[in-house]
């Protein structure tokens, strides 16, 4: 153990259990990067689901807290991975896309905000680029906070 590369460890919150953050959560868990991973979603009882089965593969990897939450659990995250939205259908334009994005994003920000105002934020949300912008307005961070 004396060579190994330790990273430090921290809180990290999941706004949108899909399968982007879904995705995510199980590359913090096996990876040993966060010592609490934290999933917030609308679809509260897919959050529960989605926590159980991080759960199931704790023994594998290294210790980390992995649970269900809501907004006010994003206090003390260092970082807030927002990946809700919706997928972009065929022949849905990019436009469309964003509008529907935006109006999800109008809700989840200014909770994430309401409880965290010194996280980076992780946007995950197509379209990415305009999203992130939409989360650098909506959350008044500076743009080194909102990647």
């Amino acid at each position: 153990m004396s060579g190994e590369r330790r990273l430090p460890t921290s809180k990290v919150a999941v706004v949108g259990v899909g399968f982007v953050g879904s995705a995510f959560a199980y590359s913090l868990m096996i990876h040993g990067i966060a010592s609490e991973i934290v999933l917030i979603d609308i679809d509260e009882e897919k959050t529960q689901g989605e926590a159980m089965d991080l759960n199931h593969g704790l023994s594998f990897v290294r210790p980390v807290n992995i649970r269900a939450g809501g907004y006010p659990d994003c206090e003390g995250a260092a970082i807030v991975v927002i990946s809700a939205g919706i997928a972009q259908k065929p022949g849905q334009s990019r436009l469309d896309l964003v509008r529907i994005n935006a109006d999800i994003f109008r809700q989840i920000v200014p909770q994430v905000t309401e409880y965290n105002r010194d996280c980076i934020i992780l946007v995950a949300t197509n379209p990415v680029d305009v999203m992130t912008y939409a989360a650098l307005k909506l959350s008044g961070f500076p743009p080194s906070r909102v990647i």
